[in-house]
């Protein structure tokens, strides 16, 4: 299972969770609290205060993209409901 540590304002949280979406992979995201709380949660678990962060047997983002990648799944449109749950 793939988890993605994030926030609804954060591009980058949205952009992952549409591609995760699109391809039709499951996945769980999980919303750092707001303010120092947040950045404090995601340092502890990253090392970092960047988000999103995403786990999947513990390879980077641009591990994780390229296995996505690799896989050559196709791409579908995402439905209305889907597309609302990110405006």
């Amino acid at each position: 299972m793939l988890t993605v540590i994030g926030s609804e304002w954060c591009h980058g949280c949205t952009a992952i969770r549409k591609k995760l979406l699109a391809k039709n992979m499951d996945f769980e995201f999980i919303t750092i609290p707001p303010g120092k709380a947040g950045w404090d949660f995601v340092e502890k678990l990253t090392g970092r205060r960047a988000i999103p962060a995403v786990f999947y047997r513990f390879k980077t983002l641009q591990e994780f993209n390229g296995s996505i990648d690799a896989l050559d799944l196709p791409d579908r449109e995402l439905t209305e409901e889907e597309l609302d749950d990110f405006d």
